[in-house]
């Protein structure tokens, strides 16, 4: 019990790291550079790494059968993604409020990523921040957390990993507490509704790449 118990944790903790470099070497590459610019040869090893770290977490994915080679129901899937999508910007407005009432409207996550990614190319922050990050979020908090870790305590470990989730978003105002709050318990959710975390990946993926799309214009 005790070594499945820290083989899980175990896999968690790569998964993590994993994502956290794959966020890192995104931003970091064109720092190291004199012109401060993306190269071509920089894209693509990085794309090479963020593909490899992809596949690395679909078969983690699969080997703990968070995954399932079912068909997904389109119509359901693009219905519950709009009702989050509805939820998660009045979740927004909620957030913007609170953060004028309490005269702390700051959004340190989202400020930090638009200073990270100034010089990354627009097609590769899609690729990323509005695919693959989605997908390695959702099976670390919602599947290896909630779901693997605490197995028959899936409610609690709901709650628990969307806390966890918050944090991992630099939840710490009034407003990032509302917003990513709302976000976290609309993704988490959609997993225990549906009981299948595609479900969950795509709210997150829409959501992230509307979020990409919007700081191009912003």
């Amino acid at each position: 019990m005790f070594k499945q118990v820290m083989k899980k944790i175990g896999v968690i903790f790569l998964a993590l790291t994993l994502l956290i470099l794959d966020l890192t070497l995104l931003g970091a590459f064109p720092l190291l550079t004199q012109d401060g610019k993306f190269s071509l040869v920089e894209q693509i090893g990085y794309g090479v790494w963020a593909l490899g770290s992809l596949a690395i977490f679909i078969v983690i994915a699969y080997g703990f059968k968070l995954l399932s080679l079912k068909e997904i129901n389109w119509r359901r899937l693009v219905a519950i993604a709009s009702l989050n999508l509805v939820i998660f910007f009045l979740g927004d407005l909620l957030g913007y409020f609170v953060g004028q009432l309490t005269h702390n409207a700051a959004m340190e996550n989202q400020d930090a990523l638009n200073k990270m990614f100034i010089h990354v190319p627009t097609y590769l922050q899609f690729a990323v921040v509005g695919f693959i990050i989605p997908i390695m979020e959702e099976i670390i908090f919602r599947g290896l957390l909630a779901k693997v870790l605490f197995g028959k305590y899936f409610k609690t470990g709901l709650v628990i990993s969307s806390l966890l989730f918050m944090a991992g978003h630099s939840a710490s105002t009034p407003q990032t507490i509302v917003i990513y709050g709302i976000m976290s318990a609309g993704l988490a959710i959609t997993y225990y509704k549906t009981e299948r975390i595609e479900y969950s990946m795509g709210v997150h993926i829409l959501n992230n790449s509307i979020s990409v799309l919007l700081s191009l214009f912003v």
